[in-house]
């Protein structure tokens, strides 16, 4: 069969693309479907390995039953009446089990084959759980080789709505993103402006406010504990003038207030060069026609710069706000106080410290849809069209 021109050209743009998509595939849309997926089941990390822990049957036995295999006299019904499947699996094997699963242990674990085994020395290796259920349930060892979370519908979210932590750190994030997202977008506008200007050591200055954009997130942040510490630097400046020495980052009052100072110091830099490419786009016959008229500097900043970059104003706004509702990295390095979380962080914690992922998926669908939400509003109210 021959393909035509159009066809073939086709075929080799997605070939040439489909490295890119597939990564965007796997790391991008297959985690939001699974969160998605998790986020209405109780899904535990710790509980996702459990079929493969490896353990010796013939200690977990001995424990059980209390005696030893080499032990003179024993009778195998005798040790039958003692064994209890359930108990054997959950407190001697160490393996958590649901509802479903310890029926399935009762009825079909066949205990008069291990008890036979156990007896005959033949428990003395290390074995995977899942494979010691499959050798030794005569039905339903499929429940046993792979972790399957329980589906719980809408239990997370309605949780997640009478968890007091949950509101502290949606409302922290909030009040980050008011303060940090328009101090930092002017800030980067006012910066954009001075690099644009025609004078000496302007890339020196460019390279200065745009290297803490690029420096390390975890080095930033020590250096900043150096600084915020109680003998840090800003105590040592501050108490020249009489203030006493305050700890900034253990205090629930100024320890955000902190976070968001260095956050805007290392964000405005980045911004800094959005803004810098419009301003070299702005035709200069612009601003030679404003100083004909006699405008002065702060007036043809505010009628002329200003309007004119109001496009990248709301890129740079909806990128900041993405940024700051999803801030993490610093809360992680230097917060220690639970008044001060943030949502990520919070998300972090239920995941990775409280092993509940299913709880984390829920808050992250949560924060995904008033990210989706802000950012769709922003974009309705603000037209860029409208700015020509």
């Amino acid at each position: 069969m021959k393909l035509n021109f159009k066809t073939r050209e086709a075929m080799v743009g997605y070939l040439f693309a489909a490295p890119i998509i597939i990564t965007i595939l796997i790391f991008t849309i297959y985690p939001v479907f699974a969160g998605l997926y998790y986020s209405f089941t109780n899904y535990q990390p710790t509980e996702a390995q459990k079929f493969n822990m490896t353990f010796v049957p013939e200690e977990s036995v001995s424990f059980h039953l209390g005696v030893f295999p080499d032990e003179e006299g024993l009778v195998k019904n005798e040790l039958l009446s003692l064994f209890d499947p359930v108990t054997f699996l959950t407190l001697d094997m160490g393996v958590k089990l649901n509802a479903e699963q310890k029926e399935a242990v009762s009825s079909f674990l066949d205990t008069d084959k291990i008890v036979e085994d156990f007896l005959a020395g033949r428990l003395n290796s290390s074995v995977s759980v899942k494979d010691f259920m499959k050798e030794y349930m005569s039905s339903k060892s499929e429940l046993f080789t792979r972790y399957v979370p329980e589906f719980v519908g809408l239990k997370n979210f309605r949780e997640m709505f009478k968890d007091q932590y949950f509101w502290i750190s949606l409302k922290n994030a909030f009040v980050y993103s008011i303060v940090v997202v328009p101090i930092q977008t002017l800030l980067a506008i006012l910066l954009a402006v001075a690099a644009n200007m025609k004078i000496m050591g302007q890339r020196f200055f460019k390279t200065v406010f745009f290297l803490p954009s690029i420096s390390s997130s975890a080095a930033i942040s020590m250096i900043f504990w150096l600084i915020y510490s109680k003998p840090g630097v800003l105590n040592r400046f501050l108490s020249t003038f009489g203030f006493q020495a305050v700890d900034w980052l253990n205090e629930p009052n100024t320890a955000l207030g902190a976070i968001m100072v260095m956050n805007i110091w290392t964000t405005a830099g980045y911004f800094m060069i959005t803004f810098l490419a419009a301003l070299q786009s702005i035709p200069s016959s612009i601003y030679e026609a404003s100083q004909l008229d006699g405008a002065k500097f702060w007036k043809t900043f505010w009628k002329i710069t200003v309007p004119l970059l109001r496009p990248q104003m709301l890129f740079v706004s909806i990128m900041g706000i993405i940024g700051c509702l999803q801030v993490f990295d610093q809360i992680y390095f230097l917060i220690k106080n639970m008044r001060n979380i943030t949502i990520s962080y919070y998300i972090y914690k239920n995941a990775f410290e409280y092993h509940r992922m299913g709880y984390a998926s829920a808050i992250a669908m949560v924060l995904f849809l008033i990210i989706f939400a802000i950012t769709a509003l922003q974009r309705k109210l603000i037209k860029e069209e409208s700015y020509f």
